[in-house]
């Protein structure tokens, strides 16, 4: 089993809507489930596949009193995170593991109430293998998210690849769906309790619009610099919004009126517009 993630540039600013959507959307359901679930400790990882500023999905558990592990092998992009997390979190009970030697997450058995990463899974080489020891390290929970595959604009994001001359690099796509997960969960002793369709924006799952038009459409080249995620929000670590809701009203609020997707009962409907979908898994 090889690192689930290739090294990527780090990433020092949160940029546009899309991900300051996502961030809104993921720290809500990752708070209502730390509840529900009564998490008192849970490791994150291995690494973070969120875009934007990396190993913050869990600052929100941390907020809760949740003692929190991250696996994030870089040590600049943990150096950053932890910088991050004594900002908005300051009496969080953080540990940072900057190796993953690709195979053995570095705890024992049973340490922690949750495991889970965000769009990790697709991408290993042997996804099994890694869920197996993410089962290993936790007493009772395994959460995991992947892109949604059934997303209206999926095509689109696969075309785009295409048109760009760019390698296809979010991992198998058999996998981005929940029902692929449940031979692989039984496997590693799990049984599937929940699942999710999370971060159901209007928009299509592309992280950079402008880059888009101006791939399709070369001499819309004025849009494409306006339509740049740069050109939209762009928080600093220090100014990030999504930690103190008050302090950040007019955000939150757009992000609660963006959510009517995300909120909406029809399962079929968020499906279609998810960019995101959750497994929730429980040892038997």
């Amino acid at each position: 089993l090889e690192s689930p993630a290739v090294e990527a540039p780090i990433t020092r600013v949160d940029t546009g809507l899309g991900t300051t959507y996502e961030r809104w959307a993921v720290n809500r359901l990752l708070s209502r489930l730390v509840a529900e679930l009564d998490v008192h400790t849970l490791v994150e990882g291995p690494d973070d596949g969120m875009c934007g500023i990396a190993g913050l999905n869990s600052l929100v558990a941390g907020l809760q009193d949740v003692r929190v592990s991250l696996v994030l092998p870089s040590l600049e992009r943990a150096a950053l995170t932890k910088t991050v997390w004594e900002h908005h979190a300051p009496h969080a009970r953080l540990e940072i593991i900057e190796e993953w030697d690709g195979r053995h997450l570095p705890f024992e058995d049973g340490a922690f109430d949750l495991a889970w990463n965000f769009n990790i899974m697709t991408r290993p080489d042997d996804p099994q293998a890694l869920l197996n020891e993410m089962a290993r390290v936790s007493r009772k929970y395994v959460l995991i998210f992947v892109p949604n595959r059934m997303n209206y604009a999926f095509w689109l994001h696969r075309l785009h690849h295409w048109v760009a001359n760019e390698p296809w690099d979010h991992g198998r796509i058999d996998l981005m769906h929940a029902d692929a997960w449940r031979d692989l969960f039984a496997k590693a002793g799990m049984e599937i309790k929940q699942t999710f369709h999370v971060d159901c924006p209007w928009w299509p799952d592309i992280v950079d619009a402008g880059q888009l038009i101006r791939d399709f459409f070369p001499f819309l080249n004025g849009l494409a610099r306006r339509a740049s995620p740069a050109n939209r929000y762009r928080w600093t670590p220090e100014e990030l919004p999504y930690y103190e809701p008050a302090a950040h009203a007019e955000v939150h609020a757009r992000m609660g009126r963006l959510g009517f997707f995300e909120n909406t009962r029809l399962t079929w409907l968020k499906q279609r517009f998810a960019h995101h979908v959750g497994v929730l898994g429980v040892k038997v």
